[in-house]
């Protein structure tokens, strides 16, 4: 990056990170999953991830599969964690992400997304030391009470898919080794998308990643990039046992989802699957610092006539990619990094929603 770059993402980070260390303030209060307001997605609540773009036919009958679905960090404010207040920004953000990720699984599942007292952007992005720590183990008790719920009280012995995104992935990391044995039995798959999953942790949790398009219960993850794109931090917050520690990531669990192989061919999509949302009024992912609710409404989703796609995975497990409709997107990118990190969902949203219902067949010996 230039020095100039260098100055804007440090003023940036400056200008949302809290003015105080985690503890000197009292933390939101607990959500109770029991509640249908602490969930940002049920079925029947009209909630922004059952969209599909007009070409597809989406039924609102109740399916006979669910989806757990983690959000990403949609909360860059002073303060160390998210007050769940739905007359938010933060919120307004919340349902972006449902809209654009979690509506890959809608045409098998009915989509349950907790709300989370999810870690602000500085603690998840930076360095804040024991601040960082504490910040993400409380998102991380909300995410493990509010599946506890799901498994138990909701799902109970139904098959499942857990899919997740950045901050989300994260969490849903942990939830593959203390939740493992019910996993084995009903998860279909885990889609645990946008951020870094060791290969040694996956193993660790007696979970594979996947080498084809239909093998169940497999853990899938993949980071996308343009081409030659990297990642611009060195480490990342990784679960270490029963926490969060901060290091360099080890050989990555990285999957193609247009091949759902591993190998370092280019593979060109041959069919829609890049998404884009219809915004009116005011986007709320222009204004990170946007507290209140803002007019922004997700009027609808399409696809974009352009869909010239192709991936592969480079060697250090990211996941390339190139074409006109890449060169398209890139051309907002003032990092020089080619880092397609919120694009993850939205690049391979068909793909995602094609290979599930694979998977489900397949769980299911259909």
């Amino acid at each position: 990056m230039t020095e100039e770059t260098n100055s804007l993402v440090e003023g940036f980070f400056k200008s949302i990170t809290p003015d105080y260390v985690f503890g000197e303030q009292s933390s939101p209060d607990a959500p109770d999953y029991s509640q249908e307001d602490n969930w940002a997605a049920l079925p029947k609540t009209n909630s922004k991830a059952e969209l599909t773009p007009s070409s597809i036919e989406n039924s609102d009958v109740i399916k006979d599969i669910n989806c757990f679905f983690v959000h990403p960090t949609g909360f860059f404010l002073k303060d160390w964690n998210f007050d769940l207040n739905k007359e938010t920004a933060t919120f307004q953000r919340t349902e972006l992400m449902l809209a654009t990720q979690a509506s890959a699984f809608n045409g098998i599942s009915n989509i349950y997304a907790p709300q989370y007292r999810q870690a602000t952007f500085a603690a998840i992005s930076t360095n804040q030391h024991e601040s960082s720590i504490n910040s993400l183990e409380l998102a991380y008790s909300d995410v493990k009470n509010a599946f506890e719920y799901f498994l138990f009280e909701i799902n109970k012995n139904k098959p499942f898919i857990l899919a997740s995104h950045s901050q989300g992935s994260l969490h849903s990391q942990r939830l593959l080794v203390e939740f493992a044995s019910y996993l084995k039995q009903n998860m279909i798959a885990a889609y645990l998308i946008g951020y870094p999953l060791e290969q040694d942790y996956l193993s660790s949790s007696g979970f594979s990643k996947p080498t084809n398009e239909t093998d169940p219960q497999v853990v899938i993850q993949f980071q996308t990039v343009g081409e030659s794109g990297k990642r611009p931090r060195l480490k990342f917050w990784l679960p270490e046992g029963n926490c969060y520690k901060l290091k360099e990531p080890g050989a990555l669990a990285s999957a193609n989802p247009i091949s759902w192989q591993q190998d370092n061919v280019w593979h060109s999509s041959d069919i829609e699957s890049l998404l884009m949302p219809k915004i009116s009024g005011q986007n709320v992912f222009l204004d990170y610092l946007a507290e209140g609710k803002t007019n922004g409404k997700i009027k609808e989703l399409w696809f974009p006539d352009d869909q010239e796609i192709s991936a592969k995975l480079s060697y250090d497990g990211l996941l390339e990619t190139k074409g006109s409709s890449i060169d398209r997107i890139l051309k907002r990118d003032i990092s020089g990094m080619k880092d397609l990190h919120i694009w993850d969902y939205q690049i391979f949203w068909s793909h995602i929603r094609k290979n599930a219902e694979k998977r489900a067949q397949s769980f299911l010996g259909k």
